[in-house]
């Protein structure tokens, strides 16, 4: 799959069916680069990441959008269709001999988890390639930090949070300490609105407890990790 039309003429489908799974297919590209950066996979191995995480909800195209944008909580039925999009996007590409099995795989299986909690499988960890488990994970974290019509976007500490209390046992540990711990380092710095009304900057960010930061306010530091009561809702 070296030439990139083939990439783009799949892209352009989910584009016209749907913006927000087109712009989240390309954030899920953008983390999934940074992982395999991190995990200093070949160059050959990256593009296959970022072209398989480009195009890791092309069966959402098959999928209603009333369904895939719908503000009420999903029925049985519903949540059962949407699930089928692993399928649907596998089925429109496995005879394209232009994608490499490795992509169609991911298309695939880029709902699966460690703990065979996924679909549509139910595979382990251990069936899993590398670049599955990195789009998983990536599509995981933008999921939680993008608005959607049903809930609000997660601010990255309240993610980082939710990924330590759900990766346990069904994504791949390593890689979301990967990305939790490199992506953190980027918010140093930044300003936020705590839940008490005060505006703050964050100043450190324990590697021990991320989703925790030292905020300062003022001439006065906050460690929010012994602050049970106050916590960061808004990045500024």
């Amino acid at each position: 799959m070296d030439n990139p039309e083939y990439v783009m003429n799949y892209l352009k489908k989910i584009h016209d069916k749907d913006d927000y799974t087109y712009y989240h297919c390309i954030n899920v590209s953008f983390y999934s680069a940074l992982i395999a950066s991190y995990l200093k996979l070949p160059k050959e191995e990256i593009k296959t990441v970022i072209q398989a995480a480009l195009l890791h909800d092309l069966g959402k195209v098959k999928i209603p959008l009333e369904l895939l944008n719908k503000k009420e909580k999903l029925t049985v039925e519903e949540f059962n269709e949407i699930k089928k999009h692993a399928v649907y996007g596998y089925e429109i590409v496995k005879n394209d001999d232009e994608i490499l099995d490795a992509i169609k795989d991911v298309i695939l299986m880029h709902h699966e988890r460690e703990d065979k909690s996924g679909y549509p499988l139910g595979l382990s960890g251990e069936e899993l390639s590398i670049y599955s488990k990195i789009v998983s994970v990536a599509d995981v974290y933008d999921a939680m930090t993008s608005n959607r019509p049903y809930r609000k976007a997660l601010t990255p500490f309240d993610a980082f949070n939710e990924f330590v209390n759900i990766s346990r046992n069904n994504l791949d540990i390593r890689i979301v300490n990967i990305l939790t711990s490199r992506l953190s380092s980027y918010y140093t710095g930044s300003q936020v609105l705590l839940n008490n009304g005060e505006v703050g900057r964050i100043v450190y960010i324990p590697p021990h407890c991320i989703q925790k930061p030292v905020v300062s306010i003022g001439k006065d530091f906050v460690d929010l990790s012994k602050e049970d009561n106050i916590s960061i809702i808004k990045m500024i």
